[in-house]
């Protein structure tokens, strides 16, 4: 008899055994599934499931900018970021001359601020200097003009709606001028304040009443002597005596009007402005050019309020192209000053 057992008749322990290792292997494999399973469903195989967050980002604060002439205000959004889209795109530091609202005008505070800039300036270089002003007084716009060109090396003017009066003489002085659409420029011809009439008036208002008086009394001395020649039949030189007798008494108390002081003075004023806009311009063009555009700005037109359109100002500064993110820049600034009061000088810069 063999001594070997048939696979049917081992002992009953044996097959127990067995079955137990085939249990303990599937359990290992399901305990790994299972492990996996809740690995990629974001839960965890030694503890209790948690569900996956996503962390949230919180959104930047938007950027807040200032000008140097007031470092504790903060710009509105509309004209901050406009102007760093215009700095952005030009690729030169932008300074603010905003004056729109009753305190807006370029006087000695404006000039101190600029004046206190002089190192920012030289170390920079070439500027863009944004510009929406009604004027003020003509030396502070020379001094402006001529702090830029000196320590900066030059500058270009950004117009987005209007440079008035001595804010012209001001844009004179730069390299190139950018100019809205719809911008504009003003003539030259001093303001002054007229104490017996309390208003302001333009000194442009006694040199062009003499003028006047002037080609009317030349008229005037044709037509009569042509008459007299007529009705008398006589020779010019008999009757040109009593064509300038009855001339001269019909315009004397015209005349008479006339303060001579004050003329000369009015006079004098407005040989300042013109004489400020040569040493500007002379400097980009020729002389004789210059001493033609300056004197066109200041006596040429008939009154200070005269629109001196893109197409015009290309006859005395060099108004250029830009890109179109500077136009739309620039029409975001037009579109706020046409709403709101503003005023904001100095260095652009972004607060911290």
């Amino acid at each position: 008899m063999s001594d070997v057992t048939r696979p049917d008749e081992r002992p009953a322990s044996a097959a127990k055994a067995g079955t137990n290792g085939k249990t303990a292997s599937a359990t290992r494999k399901a305990a790994r599934s299972n492990g996996r399973a809740k690995a990629a469903s974001g839960g965890s195989s030694l503890g209790a499931p948690t569900k996956a967050t996503k962390a949230k980002k919180t959104p930047a604060a938007p950027k807040e900018y200032v000008a140097s002439g007031a470092p504790t205000v903060v710009l509105p959004p509309e004209i901050g970021e406009a102007a760093a889209d215009i700095e952005r795109s030009l690729a030169l530091p932008v300074w603010l001359l905003i004056q729109h609202g009753p305190k807006g005008m370029l006087d000695e505070s404006v000039l101190h601020t600029f004046l206190m800039g002089r190192d920012e300036l030289a170390a920079e270089g070439p500027v863009a200097l944004i510009v929406d002003s009604p004027g003020g007084y003509a030396d502070v716009a020379y001094k402006i003009a001529r702090t830029l060109c000196s320590h900066a090396g030059g500058f270009t003017a950004v117009i987005p709606r209007w440079a008035k009066s001595a804010a012209t003489l001001l844009t004179l002085g730069s390299t190139s001028v950018v100019m809205g659409s719809d911008a504009e420029l003003g003539p030259l011809d001093v303001q002054v304040y007229d104490e017996e009439r309390e208003e302001r008036g333009s000194a442009l208002n006694e040199i062009q009443a003499l003028e006047q008086l002037h080609k009317v009394g030349l008229e005037q001395l044709h037509e009569t002597l042509v008459l007299l020649q007529l009705t008398t039949h006589k020779r010019s030189d008999v009757l040109l005596p009593h064509a300038c007798k009855l001339v001269s008494d019909m315009m004397a108390p015209l005349l008479d009007k006339i303060d001579t002081v004050h003329y000369a003075k009015q006079s004098r004023r407005l040989r300042v402005a013109e004489e400020y806009a040569l040493r500007l311009m002379q400097t980009r063009c020729g002389v004789g050019e210059a001493k033609t555009s300056a004197d066109r700005i200041v006596t040429r037109y008939p009154e200070h309020s005269f629109v001196i359109d893109r197409e015009e100002a290309k006859s005395f500064v060099n108004v250029v192209d830009a890109p179109d993110e500077v136009l739309r820049a620039m029409r975001r600034i037009e579109m706020y000053l046409r709403g709101s009061g503003l005023v904001a000088v100095g260095r652009l810069r972004e607060r911290t």
